[in-house]
């Protein structure tokens, strides 16, 4: 199975146009056309202004899925429940939109693109669903989101600690380039904001570090100079609407109180830290007033 799943041609052109040689090393593809950046920075209250709700998708993994303790579903949503509840004590206007609804049955707004066991982009060694591609095409062209939450990798990152093929951190890097190149190709004014991977112990510290561009973690080299942080700036430099939620590798601890299965914080407040940090990332985006609510008219 080719893991690029649209002719290299057609994306060779975007990114020559967008300017980004980067990711041309691993022969991404996508679809025919050119797409533009938006002509200027998009104004920051504009998230959050109109006279339509925000539509918000959460895109991911189990994690966004809001998977609990060995596959458990509570019903909870993750930290989208978590969120849902602090954006509305705030006044947002918005809805979650996707196509999948489960893990959520006590959560208002129910719809999201988390999908459980998927990798960013899959190599032969492991094979395994990816969201590169077809799910992401179909999510985009479907729900068409205005902002997207994105937090992927954790699947790559677990298969670069059990040594596959393929699921190097250089790689893994360049897959999380490879989505946003597709998502931006989709929809050029898409608002984003992306998440570096919790620190889940089934996953090496130093890789989850590496992957998100921490520098400062006792015991671990330097980040990898090209990570999710200089993937997100690089295309912000090029006028695409995207930053990083900053403060979710620190936002869950590294233990089994928060990961009772390894890999999910589904213990002891885990996701609703997540969803903190999510909202710290949208309220840099939004009017708030002096009580910090969401200020009239917004």
């Amino acid at each position: 199975m080719n893991a690029f799943p649209f002719p290299v041609r057609r994306l060779v052109r975007f990114l020559r146009q967008t300017s980004r040689p980067a990711a041309l090393t691993v022969g991404l593809t996508l679809a025919c056309g050119q797409v533009s950046p938006p002509a200027a920075a998009a104004d920051p209250v504009a998230w959050f202004a109109g006279s339509a709700p925000v539509r918000i998708m959460a895109l991911g993994d189990s994690i966004t899925a809001g998977v609990g303790e060995q596959g458990i579903d509570t019903g909870n949503g993750g930290y989208r429940g978590a969120l849902q509840g602090l954006l509305d004590a705030r006044g947002y206007r918005y809805r979650m939109v996707g196509g999948r609804s489960d893990y959520s049955a006590r959560v208002h707004w129910r719809s999201h693109e988390g999908w459980p066991g998927y990798v960013i982009r899959s190599f032969p060694s492991d094979r395994a669903p990816q969201l590169y591609g077809a799910v992401t095409r179909h999510a985009i062209l479907t729900y068409n989101p205005d902002v997207i939450l994105l937090m992927a990798g954790t699947n790559d990152l677990i298969r670069l600690a059990k040594h596959r093929a393929g699921y190097t951190l250089p790689n893994v890097v360049e897959s999380l380039d490879a989505l946003l190149a597709q998502i931006f190709y989709l929809k050029p004014d898409a608002k984003v904001i992306v998440a570096g991977v919790v620190d889940s112990p089934r996953v090496h510290e130093c890789d989850v570090a590496s992957f998100d561009g921490i520098t400062d973690v006792p015991g671990c080299a330097a980040a990898e100079p090209r990570n999710m942080r200089t993937v997100v700036a690089d295309f912000a430099a090029r006028g695409f609407d995207i930053e990083v939620a900053t403060g979710m590798l620190g936002a869950v601890p590294r233990d089994k109180a928060h990961f009772p299965d390894g890999i999910h914080p589904s213990g002891s407040g885990g996701y609703d830290s997540i969803a903190r940090v999510w909202l710290s990332a949208i309220e840099s985006r939004s009017a708030l007033d002096a009580n910090g609510m969401l200020a009239a008219g917004h």
